[in-house]
Protein backbone atom coordinates (compact mmCIF):
# COMPACT_ATOMS: atom_id res chain seq x y z
CA UNK A 1 0.00 0.00 0.00
CA UNK A 2 1.43 3.27 -1.00
CA UNK A 3 0.62 6.70 0.75
CA UNK A 4 0.85 10.32 -0.36
CA UNK A 5 -0.43 13.18 2.16
CA UNK A 6 -1.98 15.67 -0.56
CA UNK A 7 -2.63 18.13 2.34
CA UNK A 8 -1.74 19.82 5.53
CA UNK A 9 -3.45 22.40 7.71
CA UNK A 10 -3.21 23.81 11.16
CA UNK A 11 -6.57 23.18 13.14
CA UNK A 12 -7.88 24.62 16.22
CA UNK A 13 -9.32 21.75 18.66
CA UNK A 14 -10.70 22.23 22.26
CA UNK A 15 -7.41 20.48 23.59
CA UNK A 16 -5.24 22.75 21.63
CA UNK A 17 -3.67 23.37 18.25
CA UNK A 18 -3.34 20.10 15.74
CA UNK A 19 -2.51 19.18 12.09
CA UNK A 20 -4.74 17.75 9.84
CA UNK A 21 -3.20 15.49 6.77
CA UNK A 22 -5.05 14.63 4.13
CA UNK A 23 -4.03 11.28 2.64
CA UNK A 24 -4.80 9.80 -1.07
CA UNK A 25 -3.53 6.04 -1.73
CA UNK A 26 -3.39 3.36 -4.36
CA UNK A 27 -5.97 0.53 -2.47
CA UNK A 28 -9.20 2.08 -2.29
CA UNK A 29 -11.15 6.07 -2.96
CA UNK A 30 -11.23 7.51 0.41
CA UNK A 31 -9.99 9.94 1.73
CA UNK A 32 -8.31 8.89 5.01
CA UNK A 33 -6.65 11.58 7.65
CA UNK A 34 -4.15 12.04 10.43
CA UNK A 35 -5.13 14.32 13.10
CA UNK A 36 -1.40 15.14 14.30
CA UNK A 37 -1.20 16.59 17.81
CA UNK A 38 2.87 17.96 17.76
CA UNK A 39 3.40 21.39 18.85
CA UNK A 40 7.02 21.48 17.81
CA UNK A 41 5.66 22.00 14.56
CA UNK A 42 4.84 25.42 15.20
CA UNK A 43 8.01 26.62 15.48
CA UNK A 44 11.31 25.98 14.15
CA UNK A 45 14.92 24.83 15.48
CA UNK A 46 15.52 22.17 17.46
CA UNK A 47 13.27 20.22 20.24
CA UNK A 48 13.43 17.86 22.78
CA UNK A 49 11.40 15.17 20.88
CA UNK A 50 11.42 14.38 17.53
CA UNK A 51 8.40 16.42 14.90
CA UNK A 52 6.00 14.23 13.33
CA UNK A 53 6.08 14.88 9.73
CA UNK A 54 5.17 13.79 6.57
CA UNK A 55 7.48 12.86 4.05
CA UNK A 56 5.76 12.52 1.37
CA UNK A 57 3.99 16.46 1.72
CA UNK A 58 8.10 17.66 2.23
CA UNK A 59 9.00 15.61 -1.12
CA UNK A 60 9.62 17.02 -4.10
CA UNK A 61 6.19 16.73 -6.49
CA UNK A 62 7.76 18.58 -9.56
CA UNK A 63 10.68 20.40 -11.18
CA UNK A 64 9.11 23.60 -11.18
CA UNK A 65 6.77 23.51 -8.07
CA UNK A 66 7.43 27.18 -6.31
CA UNK A 67 7.37 27.45 -2.43
CA UNK A 68 3.70 29.00 -2.66
CA UNK A 69 3.08 25.35 -3.97
CA UNK A 70 4.15 24.03 -1.39
CA UNK A 71 2.90 25.92 1.23
CA UNK A 72 -0.30 25.70 -0.19
CA UNK A 73 -0.45 22.35 0.42
CA UNK A 74 0.81 22.47 3.83
CA UNK A 75 4.45 21.94 3.71
CA UNK A 76 5.71 24.73 5.65
CA UNK A 77 7.11 25.45 8.71
CA UNK A 78 5.99 27.23 11.79
CA UNK A 79 2.85 28.84 11.18
CA UNK A 80 1.31 30.20 8.61
CA UNK A 81 0.83 34.47 8.53
CA UNK A 82 -0.02 37.49 6.16
CA UNK A 83 3.79 38.12 7.33
CA UNK A 84 5.60 34.91 8.16
CA UNK A 85 5.16 32.29 5.58
CA UNK A 86 8.23 29.76 4.61
CA UNK A 87 8.13 26.91 2.80
CA UNK A 88 10.42 23.37 4.15
CA UNK A 89 12.66 21.97 2.79
CA UNK A 90 12.72 18.98 1.15
CA UNK A 91 14.93 16.54 2.60
CA UNK A 92 15.94 12.61 3.94
CA UNK A 93 14.49 12.19 7.27
CA UNK A 94 16.44 10.42 9.64
CA UNK A 95 14.89 7.65 12.19
CA UNK A 96 14.35 9.56 15.49
CA UNK A 97 16.34 8.15 18.22
CA UNK A 98 13.91 6.51 20.81
CA UNK A 99 15.15 8.09 24.30
CA UNK A 100 14.00 6.24 27.49
CA UNK A 101 13.19 9.82 28.95
CA UNK A 102 10.63 10.85 26.68
CA UNK A 103 7.72 8.66 26.09
CA UNK A 104 6.73 7.48 22.68
CA UNK A 105 4.14 9.29 20.70
CA UNK A 106 0.61 7.97 21.59
CA UNK A 107 -1.30 7.16 18.63
CA UNK A 108 -5.21 6.27 18.17
CA UNK A 109 -6.16 4.19 14.82
CA UNK A 110 -9.96 5.45 14.80
CA UNK A 111 -12.54 4.65 12.03
CA UNK A 112 -15.41 6.69 11.12
CA UNK A 113 -19.06 6.62 12.75
CA UNK A 114 -20.82 8.97 11.27
CA UNK A 115 -23.65 8.49 13.45
CA UNK A 116 -21.13 8.49 16.38
CA UNK A 117 -19.31 11.94 15.54
CA UNK A 118 -21.83 13.91 13.67
CA UNK A 119 -25.55 13.06 14.76
CA UNK A 120 -24.35 11.91 18.21
CA UNK A 121 -26.16 8.80 18.68
CA UNK A 122 -25.80 7.12 21.83
CA UNK A 123 -25.22 3.48 19.81
CA UNK A 124 -21.89 3.67 20.27
CA UNK A 125 -19.26 5.61 22.08
CA UNK A 126 -17.19 6.44 18.76
CA UNK A 127 -17.57 10.37 19.17
CA UNK A 128 -16.57 10.65 22.64
CA UNK A 129 -13.69 8.40 21.80
CA UNK A 130 -12.15 10.24 19.13
CA UNK A 131 -12.50 13.79 21.29
CA UNK A 132 -11.20 11.83 24.26
CA UNK A 133 -8.34 10.63 22.06
CA UNK A 134 -7.20 13.99 20.99
CA UNK A 135 -7.59 15.26 24.70
CA UNK A 136 -5.34 12.74 26.20
CA UNK A 137 -2.67 13.09 23.35
CA UNK A 138 -2.55 16.73 24.31
CA UNK A 139 -2.37 16.43 27.56
CA UNK A 140 1.36 17.53 28.48
CA UNK A 141 4.35 15.16 29.24
CA UNK A 142 5.88 15.63 32.56
CA UNK A 143 9.86 14.58 32.23
CA UNK A 144 11.95 13.90 35.41
CA UNK A 145 15.40 16.02 35.69
CA UNK A 146 18.47 13.37 34.31
CA UNK A 147 20.53 15.17 36.90
CA UNK A 148 19.07 14.96 40.02
CA UNK A 149 15.70 13.44 41.10
CA UNK A 150 15.10 16.75 43.70
CA UNK A 151 15.46 18.93 40.56
CA UNK A 152 12.40 20.92 38.54
CA UNK A 153 11.01 18.20 36.24
CA UNK A 154 11.05 19.41 32.76
CA UNK A 155 7.16 19.68 30.95
CA UNK A 156 7.05 19.50 27.81
CA UNK A 157 3.66 19.72 24.89
CA UNK A 158 1.90 16.39 24.46
CA UNK A 159 2.55 14.50 20.62
CA UNK A 160 1.04 11.98 19.11
CA UNK A 161 -1.60 11.19 16.36
CA UNK A 162 -4.95 9.87 15.44
CA UNK A 163 -5.36 7.74 12.61
CA UNK A 164 -8.68 8.32 11.05
CA UNK A 165 -9.80 5.71 8.59
CA UNK A 166 -12.74 6.08 6.59
CA UNK A 167 -14.13 2.52 7.44
CA UNK A 168 -17.82 3.46 8.59
CA UNK A 169 -19.64 0.76 10.72
CA UNK A 170 -16.34 -1.22 11.34
CA UNK A 171 -15.68 -1.45 7.01
CA UNK A 172 -19.52 -2.67 6.39
CA UNK A 173 -20.56 0.64 5.44
CA UNK A 174 -23.00 3.14 6.48
CA UNK A 175 -26.51 1.84 4.71
CA UNK A 176 -25.34 -2.07 6.13
CA UNK A 177 -24.70 -0.15 9.56
CA UNK A 178 -28.32 1.35 9.46
CA UNK A 179 -29.63 -1.89 8.65
CA UNK A 180 -27.86 -3.72 11.55
CA UNK A 181 -29.52 -1.44 13.50
CA UNK A 182 -33.01 -2.33 13.37
CA UNK A 183 -31.43 -6.09 13.70
CA UNK A 184 -30.21 -4.95 17.01
CA UNK A 185 -33.90 -3.64 17.94
CA UNK A 186 -35.14 -6.94 17.05
CA UNK A 187 -33.08 -8.41 19.38
CA UNK A 188 -29.74 -9.02 18.21
CA UNK A 189 -26.31 -7.61 18.87
CA UNK A 190 -24.09 -5.58 16.45
CA UNK A 191 -21.57 -8.68 15.86
CA UNK A 192 -24.89 -10.94 15.45
CA UNK A 193 -26.83 -8.11 13.05
CA UNK A 194 -23.44 -8.09 11.09
CA UNK A 195 -23.07 -11.64 10.45
CA UNK A 196 -26.92 -12.17 9.82
CA UNK A 197 -26.66 -9.19 7.11
CA UNK A 198 -23.97 -11.20 4.87
CA UNK A 199 -20.45 -9.65 6.68
CA UNK A 200 -18.11 -10.43 9.05
CA UNK A 201 -18.29 -9.06 12.44
CA UNK A 202 -15.23 -6.99 11.92
CA UNK A 203 -14.14 -6.01 8.32
CA UNK A 204 -11.86 -2.82 8.60
CA UNK A 205 -8.26 -3.24 7.56
CA UNK A 206 -5.09 -1.48 8.94
CA UNK A 207 -2.53 -1.56 5.66
CA UNK A 208 -3.31 2.44 5.04
CA UNK A 209 -2.84 3.07 8.46
CA UNK A 210 0.34 1.15 8.46
CA UNK A 211 1.66 3.18 5.53
CA UNK A 212 0.52 6.31 6.96
CA UNK A 213 1.92 5.93 9.90
CA UNK A 214 5.27 4.67 8.18
CA UNK A 215 4.74 8.05 6.35
CA UNK A 216 4.66 9.92 9.70
CA UNK A 217 8.16 8.27 11.02
CA UNK A 218 5.64 6.36 13.79
CA UNK A 219 6.54 3.25 15.30
CA UNK A 220 9.39 2.42 13.41
CA UNK A 221 11.36 -1.27 14.02
CA UNK A 222 14.50 0.63 14.33
CA UNK A 223 13.60 4.01 15.93
CA UNK A 224 10.91 5.39 18.12
CA UNK A 225 7.84 3.23 19.06
CA UNK A 226 4.73 4.32 20.00
CA UNK A 227 1.83 3.86 22.61
CA UNK A 228 -1.40 2.59 21.05
CA UNK A 229 -4.61 3.89 22.96
CA UNK A 230 -6.79 0.90 22.24
CA UNK A 231 -8.85 -1.75 24.27
CA UNK A 232 -9.05 -3.83 21.08
CA UNK A 233 -6.05 -6.79 20.95
CA UNK A 234 -6.67 -6.68 17.26
CA UNK A 235 -5.49 -3.72 16.58
CA UNK A 236 -2.39 -4.51 18.72
CA UNK A 237 -1.81 -7.68 16.00
CA UNK A 238 -2.83 -5.65 12.97
CA UNK A 239 -0.26 -3.07 13.34
CA UNK A 240 2.01 -5.17 14.85
CA UNK A 241 1.82 -7.31 11.62
CA UNK A 242 2.76 -4.02 9.29
CA UNK A 243 5.60 -3.65 11.26
CA UNK A 244 4.61 -0.82 13.76
CA UNK A 245 6.83 -1.19 17.17
CA UNK A 246 4.16 -0.87 19.83
CA UNK A 247 6.11 -0.26 23.08
CA UNK A 248 2.51 -0.17 25.45
CA UNK A 249 -0.84 -0.87 24.89
CA UNK A 250 -2.63 2.33 27.11
CA UNK A 251 -6.78 1.51 27.84
CA UNK A 252 -9.31 3.87 26.54
CA UNK A 253 -11.77 3.37 29.23
CA UNK A 254 -15.43 4.65 27.82
CA UNK A 255 -16.47 8.28 29.76
CA UNK A 256 -19.80 6.54 31.06
CA UNK A 257 -18.03 4.11 33.12
CA UNK A 258 -15.37 7.02 34.69
CA UNK A 259 -18.37 8.82 36.09
CA UNK A 260 -22.16 8.22 34.85
CA UNK A 261 -23.62 10.44 37.19
CA UNK A 262 -22.22 13.58 35.02
CA UNK A 263 -22.17 11.90 31.77
CA UNK A 264 -25.64 10.49 29.13
CA UNK A 265 -25.68 7.24 29.23
CA UNK A 266 -28.57 4.62 28.05
CA UNK A 267 -29.50 1.07 27.69
CA UNK A 268 -28.05 0.92 24.17
CA UNK A 269 -24.84 2.22 24.64
CA UNK A 270 -24.75 -0.32 27.73
CA UNK A 271 -25.49 -2.85 25.66
CA UNK A 272 -22.90 -1.91 22.88
CA UNK A 273 -20.39 -1.60 25.55
CA UNK A 274 -20.90 -5.31 26.84
CA UNK A 275 -20.66 -6.73 23.27
CA UNK A 276 -17.16 -4.77 22.70
CA UNK A 277 -16.13 -6.44 25.88
CA UNK A 278 -17.92 -10.05 26.07
CA UNK A 279 -17.97 -10.51 21.82
CA UNK A 280 -14.63 -9.02 20.59
CA UNK A 281 -12.78 -9.41 23.52
CA UNK A 282 -11.96 -5.64 24.11
CA UNK A 283 -9.66 -5.65 27.01
CA UNK A 284 -11.90 -4.00 29.44
CA UNK A 285 -13.34 -5.14 33.14
CA UNK A 286 -17.26 -5.18 32.75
Amino acid sequence: VEVKCMARTRIPTAHGTAFLHLYHNNRDQKEHLAIVIDPAQLSEGDHIAPSIRSRSLDAVWSDNETGMDRIIRGAYVGRLSPTSHAASAPHRYSTPVASDSIPSPLIRIHSECFTGETVGSMRCDCGEQLDEAIRLISQPIILPSPTSPNSSPTTIPGRGAVIYLRQEGRGIGLLSKIRAYNLQDLGHDTVTANLMLGHQADERDYEIAGSIMRDLGLGSEVGEGVRLLTNNPEKVHALEKEGVRIVERVPMIPKSWQSREELVHGEDLDKYLRTKVLRMGHMLPL
